[in-house]
């Protein structure tokens, strides 16, 4: 791979600790293999106007850290879900076919929750109103903050937990909702009892949610991209886990990994012509 690595990091949506998270990102300009990553910072909705295959060409993957789709109305009901234009459904549509890879983070799991086709690109989803996934229907999803776990990895054998301990111990925000589990690669599982009577707030009906999923890492194919999805990142004190920085930084180039081989192709191509 090309050290030199564009990568788009799209956020806004969901509220986080902006100094420690930007700090993290910055530490991450040079990875330890001395890869060289180029961070570009859009906030949605304007991410939205680049992504799209041609505008995206640019990047090798994007990473998000964002949550649109949802409004927060303070009255009852306390959310409201809301899709995406159909231009941009088709040109994000467009670009999982082109082969862009994505890294999703967090609270992007809970990105266009009644946008059907976009939960089938990252493998779950977070529901604040009660909905339906993959045929079934769902209360709203919970989350609890600062839950101690730990982390096993489940597959020592993939790019992405490189380097990463076997098992290691973390505080994190843990979410209770729907994973594809039957549509994606397991790489993290959490110890913690994704049970409804173990958390303290969520989506409507939070209370009465089926058990989830351990399940806290995972890769997919979606189209012709390479999906990667960590459940990890609400804020600080995970944002300085040497452990979560080396999972992201796998995932940037694991997702990367495709476009670094479009782009050889294409010089070879030029060269050879």
């Amino acid at each position: 791979m090309n050290k030199d690595l564009e990568i788009l990091l799209v956020t806004k949506g969901h509220i986080f600790e902006r100094e420690p998270f930007f700090k993290m990102i910055d530490d991450l300009k040079v990875l330890e293999d001395g890869t060289t990553v180029n961070w570009t910072h859009v906030e949605q909705p304007a991410a939205g106007a680049l992504l799209h295959p041609q505008r995206a060409a640019p990047y090798d993957a994007i990473v998000f850290y964002d949550m649109p789709g949802v409004t927060f109305t303070r009255s009852d009901p306390p959310f409201a879900h809301f899709d995406p234009s159909e231009q941009y459904k088709e040109d994000f549509m467009a670009l999982v076919e082109s082969g862009k890879g994505m890294v999703f983070m967090h609270h992007a799991i809970a990105s266009w929750p009644s946008w059907p086709e976009f939960a089938e690109v990252i493998g779950g989803r977070f529901h604040f109103l009660p909905g339906e996934l993959d045929g079934r229907q769902y209360p709203g999803s919970g989350f609890r903050f600062r839950v101690p776990q730990t982390i096993s990895v489940v597959d020592e054998s993939h790019p992405i937990v490189d380097g990463v301990e076997s098992e290691f111990s973390i505080v994190d925000e843990a979410y209770l909702f729907p994973v594809l589990e039957d549509k994606v690669q397991p790489l993290l599982r959490s110890d913690f009892n994704f049970v409804a009577s173990e958390f303290e707030m969520g989506g409507i009906g939070f209370e009465d949610h089926p058990p989830g999923s351990n399940l806290v890492g995972w890769t997919k194919r979606s189209g012709n991209s390479d999906i990667a999805y960590l459940q990890l990142g609400h804020g600080p004190e995970i944002y300085f886990n040497a452990n979560f920085r080396r999972l992201l930084s796998n995932s940037v180039k694991w997702a990367s990994q495709k476009s670094k081989e479009q782009d050889h192709d294409r010089s070879v191509h030029l060269d050879y012509a």
